[in-house]
């Protein structure tokens, strides 16, 4: 791969995608302009919508699903409307307190719901969603409960009170801004775990993610926009009636998300476009077309998209395939990059003092004590069910052991998995835990999540730049470490299972540990491929002195590789000693070859 060539690229692709957004904004700016009224008013709608969407479209990135977004929306929009039209407060403060108060009550709820799991927590967002909209109906003196909120004041701004097209300005305006946020969000550090996060959740905990803290920021921000665009529908409507905030609002959000595909900001637009096109133009077919009286053109929309979603199971962002961006240094200027700080500790020996592992009635590890010091490569086989990949999730904290003890240069293993990457221990898995909607680059870029700083905030303002190439170069690095550095930015997924097994190698090594351990790493390598991962292994034990734990089947790649050998079967220690010791232990050579085999 051409390195030097690959900046001026992605560069080139920057420059045209801009050009692009620019024309796109000024043929919106000129159908805002010239357009009849009504058909701006859809403009608006759209534009509402498509900020709702880009949130939500975010919480589903990361393997949650919220039925009751149109709440926030409500609450934004009777929140706006009461402060404005009762207690005159400028609509420029009645917007930002409305927003902060919808954060306030969505920080309440994730604290509630959001810990739940599987169809419990769509239950839950249905349920809090129903009770806010009865809150609406119920609270009269407040909302003017189903009759309704009216003579609500214009949007002003400075003075100037906005009419129907300087709202969808404004409105699409603050779905460009908020698009270019979210952008930026989503190809940085934030994005990559929040998507890791829903694809395998259990490594992003492995790399120091915090799940349920990065669940919360994202919930709190899609009510953020939520509320924003609940403040331009008051504006815009200047009448509210709690209809436009029940249950069904929610599903049709819901709908514009799955329909645009929520891998990339752009399907949130695209989603609230296609959603009102298709629901306006069916009702133009067949109430002033074809005359057809009743609700017939719900009957075709819903046809339409089941149709669309069939032929787009991931939304439209299938159809149009969105790039990744991934800001990358030069190469002439990589090896002057300022480095980031190796604050965890050099680790001299981790200890596994009797360690056993109940699973119900079943007893995976049976007292189990396995020593691994630093500057060796210590091997841990067995027959298949021995306990090697338990005994793996309890070193990492992963799974608690029930009882014993894994102790790090003496001090305890920290209780939550997310924490003993910051001991300088990283880990592979026995079965590949990749992203699939990334790609290999930042993939192994997720290994270095702990040494990032870049949150929400500094990634949607673009202040994270200099982390992100970093970080983009040290991942070529440990790409460039197992072999694998022409695969850079190809998709993840276009990877055979072999060298996805090395990615997760190079996204170990991205975490700069002191201690790795490597779950059947060479399973599906060919020969020159275990040759250089034996001597990737040697070289990390004898140039950084690393201690490596080695979980592996392949009994040739062992034998030329280790210094010291644990042998499992039944959960328990079998054997223990150099590679001749195990080689010639009768004990082994049964568990192998006798009936256990």
């Amino acid at each position: 791969m051409n390195t030097k060539r690959l900046p001026e690229r992605k560069a080139a692709r920057s420059y045209r995608e801009s050009w692009i957004l620019a024309g796109l904004a000024l043929i919106g700016l000129i159908l805002i302009l010239r357009l009849p009224t009504y058909y701006v008013g859809l403009l608006a709608i759209v534009g509402i919508n498509a900020l709702v969407c880009m949130g939500l479209s975010f919480v589903l990135g990361t393997g949650q699903v919220s039925l009751g977004h149109a709440a926030f929306v409500g609450m934004g929009a009777y929140a706006c409307a009461i402060l404005s039209r009762d207690f005159g407060v400028p609509t420029l403060l009645a917007i930002p307190v409305s927003v902060l108060l919808c954060m306030a009550v969505a920080y309440v709820l994730g604290r509630v719901t959001l810990r739940l799991k599987g169809h419990s927590l769509p239950l839950a967002t249905l349920a809090w969603g129903v009770a806010i909209y009865v809150c609406f109906v119920a609270a009269i003196d407040i909302t003017g409960g189903a009759s309704g909120f009216a003579n609500i004041p214009a949007l002003n701004l400075f003075g100037l009170a906005l009419d129907t097209r300087g709202i969808t300005l404004l409105a699409w305006l603050c779905v460009g801004l908020s698009y270019i946020a979210y952008r930026r969000i989503y190809r940085g550090r934030v994005g990559r775990i929040a998507k890791a996060i829903r694809a395998q959740s259990t490594m992003a905990n492995a790399f120091g993610a915090d799940v349920a803290a990065v669940k919360m920021k994202v919930f709190i921000l899609s009510a953020a926009l939520a509320a924003l665009a609940g403040c331009l529908f008051a504006y815009y409507m200047r009448f509210l009636s709690p209809t436009s905030f029940a249950i069904g609002a929610s599903f049709n959000y819901l709908i514009m998300v799955v329909l645009g595909g929520v891998a990339h900001p752009v399907g949130a637009v695209l989603g609230a476009a296609v959603f009102v096109a298709m629901e306006f133009g069916a009702q133009y077919l067949f109430a002033t077309v074809l005359g057809v009286p009743g609700q017939m053109e719900t009957m075709l929309f819903g046809a339409l998209l089941i149709l669309m979603l069939l032929r787009w199971p991931g939304g439209l962002l299938t159809w149009i395939k969105p790039r990744e961006d991934v800001f990358a240094p030069p190469a002439a200027t990589a090896a002057g990059m300022p480095q980031v700080a190796d604050a965890r500790p050099a680790v001299k020996r981790v200890e596994v003092d009797q360690v056993t592992k109940r699973f119900g009635g079943l007893q995976a590890l049976k007292g189990v004590s396995v020593s691994v010091p630093t500057g060796r490569i210590t091997g841990l086989i067995g027959p298949n069910g021995a306990g090697k990949s338990t005994l793996f999730n309890a070193v990492t904290a992963v799974v608690p052991a029930t009882t014993g003890e894994v102790r790090i240069d003496g001090a305890p293993l920290p209780r939550h998995a997310r924490d003993v990457i910051r001991t300088g221990m990283a880990r592979t898995f026995q079965h590949v835990q990749l992203v699939p909607e990334l790609t290999v680059l930042r993939n192994v870029m997720i290994g270095g999540y702990i040494d990032g700083r870049a949150g929400l905030l500094s990634s949607a303002l673009g202040l994270d730049r200099a982390e992100e190439a970093i970080m983009a170069e040290r991942a070529r690095v440990a790409l460039d470490q197992v072999g694998l550095l022409d695969t850079a930015d190809r998709p993840i997924r276009s990877l055979p299972l072999a060298s996805q097994r090395l990615v997760e190698v190079a996204r170990a090594l991205m975490s700069r540990p002191h201690v790795m351990l490597l779950d059947e790493p060479a399973a599906g390598l060919r020969a020159g491929e275990k040759a250089q991962l034996v001597a990737l292994l040697k070289s990390l034990r004898d140039e950084r002195g690393m201690a490596i734990l080695l979980v592996e089947h392949d009994m040739e790649l062992v034998m030329n590789c280790v210094d010291h050998i644990f042998v499992l079967n039944h959960g328990e220690l079998l054997a223990e000693g150099d590679r001749s010791q195990i080689q010639t232990n009768p004990a082994v050579m049964s568990a192998y070859l006798g009936a256990e085999g």
